[in-house]
């Protein structure tokens, strides 16, 4: 997956040969695609659709009507998404043992899971070195 800048606050995404725009809202930036933030509320309830239209799938339940709502709360210290409340709506009836195997199903979700079990991130930093400007701090010995 690559990112690459376009124009204020408003990136690119690839992956696969799809493309998305990410971006910020207005007046920050042009609000022209999905935020960060949005973005990862929107893996999750397209991973939960995912495995919810699955299971109704196997048990020969219509998808359509299915509909996976995402809602979240932000928190500080550091600055980040606290919690996220999820509903799945599915529009035909479901007898109670149906109820629990899609309740556990859309908790195994690939994205639940590594939400509730944090990966470890790496970032690496690449820029060119540029000679030190008048002003700029030197390292001392």
């Amino acid at each position: 997956m690559q990112v690459r800048y376009l124009d204020g606050f408003k990136f690119q995404v690839e992956q696969r040969g799809h493309v998305l725009v990410t971006d910020q809202p207005r007046p920050v930036s042009g609000d022209e695609g999905m935020t960060p933030v949005e973005l990862m509320g929107a893996a999750l309830g397209g991973c939960v659709a995912v495995y919810a239209a699955d299971f109704l799938t196997r048990n020969e339940i219509p998808r359509e009507g299915l509909v996976v709502e995402v809602e979240w709360q932000s928190a500080t210290q550091p600055n980040r998404v606290g919690a996220y409340n999820v509903v799945v709506r599915v529009p035909h009836a479901l007898t109670e043992r149906q109820n629990a195997s899609l309740s556990r199903l859309v908790h195994a979700c690939t994205v639940h899971n590594t939400f509730s079990h944090p990966p470890r991130i790496d970032i690496a930093l690449t820029t060119p070195i540029s000679d030190p400007q008048p002003g700029d701090s030197m390292p001392t010995r």
